[in-house]
């Protein structure tokens, strides 16, 4: 990983909340990573963190960013991401693509790729040219019509590496 000249201490950044998931992902503890929590919650903060040290720190791993609607992308997790980027003061390290709507760490070449899952089986044709996808961020995941079809989209993305780390973010339901 190329550290910048003003290194950002993680503890600056991480909420204490995610103190304890940060060590699990750290450590491989787990592969799925459920995060719930209202608006503020900095949920999607620490996960955006999370994706670009990890694409950082890993040569050859990829992400995959999803939403039930794509439309959506751009405005939250690919600004999300970006604002992770800044905050880590690693801006000169990554290229910015809205076409089709990537983010590329220029050092590797490796990519974070967004898709909508408007049709969960179109994304088995999601490939990356070497490496794998170890990461794959599932914003507002209770959008999703249910555990087949996020299996679905894992059975197509988990393959062909050693390591997956699966972000599901999501706002808790309102008490009724």
């Amino acid at each position: 990983m190329i550290y910048p000249e003003n290194k950002v201490r993680l503890s600056e950044l991480i909420a204490p909340s995610f103190y304890e998931s940060h060590r699990a992902v750290k450590s491989g503890k787990y592969t799925h990573y459920w995060e719930k929590g209202g608006r503020g919650s900095t949920k999607s903060s620490w996960i955006s963190e999370e994706v670009i040290k990890g694409i950082m720190e890993h040569p050859g791993t990829h992400a995959v960013c999803l939403r039930k609607v794509g439309l959506y992308l751009k405005d939250s997790v690919y600004e999300q991401l970006l604002w992770a980027i800044s905050a880590l003061k690693v801006d000169n390290l990554w290229k910015e693509k809205t076409s089709p709507l990537e983010l590329v760490y220029i050092p590797t070449g490796q990519r974070i790729i967004f898709r909508g899952a408007e049709k969960p089986k179109k994304i088995r044709s999601t490939k990356v040219r070497s490496g794998y996808i170890r990461y794959i961020w599932y914003e507002e995941v209770d959008e999703f019509t249910g555990i087949e079809e996020i299996r679905t989209i894992n059975q197509s993305l988990m393959r062909g590496g050693a390591k997956s780390d699966v972000f599901y973010s999501f706002n808790p339901p309102k008490a009724v």
